[in-house]
């Protein structure tokens, strides 16, 4: 069985985390290696005005940047789908091909980060209460006593014991890691920036973002948030708003790596306030929220609607400054 020691992606004082953040940063520090770059293009921003889905269904961020984190530091990652829907998996046609590939893994001394559910996991808040999508480390498999073991950094869990049948029907995705060579542009911090600032190919520019968030506060202002059913609604809605919050606080780290490589003072100033428009947003969210179950009032949409514009009046201005550094 491996020794991965569970690590959390991000201290804050707010509770916004996610699994797979937490399980690369634990994946990346057991290899010893740095992750951050991946998260060079967290706050760009999109939004599809012209949708007709609700309001916080119409905001993009983009993927973790896996492309760079195979570039910069060396780790390569395979993410696969399994023939799954639903909370069990369709068919047993690759279970075992599946097992296979994690006892090759694992042999080799490489840990697998699997899909998972939450219902059927006992150390989570949502055991035998909710279905919701996770992630876990495969860390070893006890064919004899037909168990695997898992880390589960999001919980700071190590080493939990899972029934192999059970896991094997409701895991339905897993991604492979590999190690690679490092770019030997690591050390180019200016062009990393310039790649974090500027149009690239289908991405937008972090000046388009600006004005994508405030086409997304004035349709708050008009519309605020939706919530028909309380239970499914809020949890999702929640879920949604703490993207907000999560990109900043993927940004910031971004902005903090560039810190240590440049030793520009700027950045880490800069960093902070990153985290500071994290807890803004993440203030937002609990607002908006708390205006929905109070009767959606025009009068506390407008309160919020200004929240927002200095919010993203603080973004722009930190995108000025980053742009005076690249």
């Amino acid at each position: 069985m491996l020794d991965i020691q569970p690590l959390k992606s991000f201290d804050t004082p707010f509770q916004v985390t996610s699994c797979i953040d937490d399980h690369f940063k634990t994946v990346s520090n057991w290899l010893g290696r740095d992750m951050r770059t991946m998260y060079a293009d967290a706050c760009v921003f999109e939004y599809d005005a012209d949708s007709q889905q609700l309001l916080l269904d119409r905001i993009v961020y983009p993927r973790l940047n896996l492309s760079y984190l195979d570039t910069y530091h060396g780790i390569q990652v395979d993410f696969r789908d399994r023939d799954f829907s639903g909370t069990m998996l369709n068919s047993n046609e690759d279970e075992k091909p599946f097992l296979d590939m994690l006892q090759s893994e694992l042999g080799a001394g490489m840990a697998v980060l699997v899909g998972i559910d939450v219902y059927y996991c006992p150390w989570s808040d949502g055991y035998l209460k909710t279905h919701a999508r996770h992630s876990c480390l495969a860390v070893g498999i006890d064919l004899k006593d037909q168990k695997i073991m898992l880390v589960d950094a999001y919980y700071g869990q190590k080493n939990m014991e899972m029934e192999l049948q059970l896991f094997l029907n409701i895991s339905f995705y897993y991604a492979i890691f590999r190690i690679t060579d490092p770019c030997s542009f690591h050390n180019d911090w200016k062009g990393l920036l310039s790649s974090s600032l500027y149009e690239q190919t289908g991405v937008p520019t972090m000046q388009n973002s600006i004005r994508n968030l405030e086409q997304f506060a004035e349709a708050y202002l008009k519309e605020g948030i939706v919530i028909s059913d309380p239970k499914m609604d809020t949890q999702h809605a929640i879920f949604q708003w703490m993207k907000f919050s999560m990109a900043r606080l993927r940004y910031a780290s971004f902005i903090f790596y560039l810190h240590e490589r440049s030793q520009e003072n700027m950045f880490h100033t800069i960093g902070g306030q990153y985290l500071e428009l994290a807890r803004r947003w993440d203030a937002v969210m609990h607002q908006s929220i708390k205006c929905c179950f109070s009767g959606n009032a025009l009068s506390q949409r407008q309160k919020i609607y200004n929240k927002m514009l200095f919010i993203i009046q603080h973004e722009s201005d930190l995108l000025n400054q980053l742009q005076d550094l690249a």
